[in-house]
């Protein structure tokens, strides 16, 4: 039999522990409504950068720019995006182990790591981390995403690099977060203009209708840096809602966990305690009866 105190013990723990996992799920709700609110917010004034961009590319003739054009050098800057802390379930795992994957296909690559547990992660697999940007996982802002963008063009203008990726995790609807990568630099159909071949954007005199001054190159200096900003900045604030999606499950788990130990323990405490009183009472039943005896054979 498990002594009482010991029981009335591991319930205290496990009480004290189911309201800490119940806060932490209630804060990871607060947190994640914040961060779609956030992305929503500044969607619109990006998405118009984007179909500005779009159309340069499919309704310019021969447009070429360094923003644009591939490069052979094989060099590739890989953006991670993790989280500063665990309790998160899988998301942090998963999106650093996409992100291992698809570097194992370059031979010269640079990390930049966003969040405390990229860093270690990459530091455990003895990968040297060129840049970290610490802190931009607790609260986005554009500023954050911003300073991102600033050093990969930098360095991309330089001809440092030749391709640049992100790596993030994306929040979707009804199931769990799922890690994503995207190609930043240089610009492709499939990231900017999302694969359309329509029929229009083959046909000259469509291609007549939109004049860009100076020119479309120049254009595209101002925008793209514009663009690069709300890609990073969406996929910095789709990670934080997908982080505290996944924490919010893990704890809402752990408290169900917790409560159904709960109920286990006070089941056993319950029928220690019963056990306790039926050996007391056989014990004084026994005095008794004892005492009884010893009388009896006095007289």
């Amino acid at each position: 039999m498990r002594n009482l105190t010991d029981i009335k013990s591991r319930i205290k723990g496990v009480s004290d522990t189911r309201q800490i996992t119940s806060a932490m799920e209630t804060i990871s709700v607060a947190k994640m409504h914040k961060a779609h609110q956030r992305y929503e917010a500044n969607k619109q004034y990006f998405d118009k950068i984007r179909a500005v961009i779009k159309d340069i590319i499919t309704r310019t003739k021969d447009v070429t720019h360094r923003y644009i054009a591939e490069k052979r050098g094989g060099r590739a800057v890989f953006i991670v995006i993790a989280s500063d802390k665990g309790l998160a379930g899988g998301y942090n795992h998963n999106v650093l182990n996409k992100a291992w994957e698809l570097m194992s296909e370059y031979s010269e690559r640079y990390i930049f790591t966003v969040g405390q547990v990229a860093r270690e992660f990459f530091e455990h697999k003895k990968a040297v981390v060129d840049v970290e940007f610490t802190h931009a996982t607790r609260d986005p802002t554009i500023r954050d995403a911003a300073e991102i963008a600033d050093s990969i063009i930098n360095l991309y203008d330089q001809g440092l690099m030749d391709e640049v990726y992100i790596v993030y995790t994306e929040p979707e609807t009804g199931a769990a977060a799922v890690a994503r990568s995207m190609k930043l630099l240089p610009l492709s159909k499939e990231t900017v203009i999302g694969g359309i071949e329509d029929a229009p954007y083959k046909n000259e005199d469509y291609y007549r209708e939109i004049y860009y001054d100076p020119s479309p190159e120049a254009v595209l200096n101002e925008l793209v840096p514009q663009y690069l900003i709300g890609v990073i900045y969406s996929a910095l604030i789709q990670s934080v809602a997908a982080e505290h999606s996944s924490r919010m499950a893990a704890m809402s788990s752990a408290s169900r966990n917790a409560t159904e130990l709960l109920e286990k323990l006070r089941l056993e405490y319950n029928r220690a305690r019963q056990e306790s009183v039926t050996n007391e009472l056989i014990e004084i039943v026994t005095s008794s009866f004892g005492t009884e005896n010893r009388t009896a054979t006095e007289r």
